[in-house]
């Protein structure tokens, strides 16, 4: 995980400076350490090796370290003074989610649409909004 946290931020900071936008390499980074470690957890239900098992809980983790180059970076460019209140602030946005959302899922599965749900994502910037 420390190796992948390092090259995440490593490809980040090239993406930048190649000309992405903060935002698309803050979603790209967030993307891989998001699917990545999906994508290798399915897999654990396919091997019959327990050294695949290792190597694929290796990879999941690796690859959820690329999310350190999204999330946690971005409150450092949303608002550079304000950092720490953000992400205290998302912090706990994070726990009142989990507890949440359980019900607020069977809500939408029962009486709406996922299309609300992912309207944000489309639409949320990642750029500095205070100084």
């Amino acid at each position: 995980m420390a190796f992948s946290a390092n090259a995440g931020g490593w490809i980040a900071d090239a993406l930048v400076s190649r000309g992405l936008s903060v935002t698309t390499v803050r979603k790209i980074m967030q993307t891989i350490g998001f699917l990545g470690p999906a994508f290798f957890l399915t897999q654990l239900s396919h091997v019959d090796s327990p050294a695949v098992a290792i190597f694929c809980m290796a990879c999941s983790q690796g690859t959820d370290a690329f999310s350190l180059s999204g999330l946690y970076s971005n409150h450092q460019d949303i608002a550079p003074r304000y950092s720490g209140i953000l992400l205290g602030l998302s912090n706990m946005a994070g726990v009142l989610a989990g507890v949440f959302g359980t019900a607020a899922t069977g809500y939408i599965l029962q009486h709406g649409s996922w299309d609300d749900v992912f309207v944000w994502n489309l639409f949320s910037t990642g750029e500095k909004i205070l100084d």
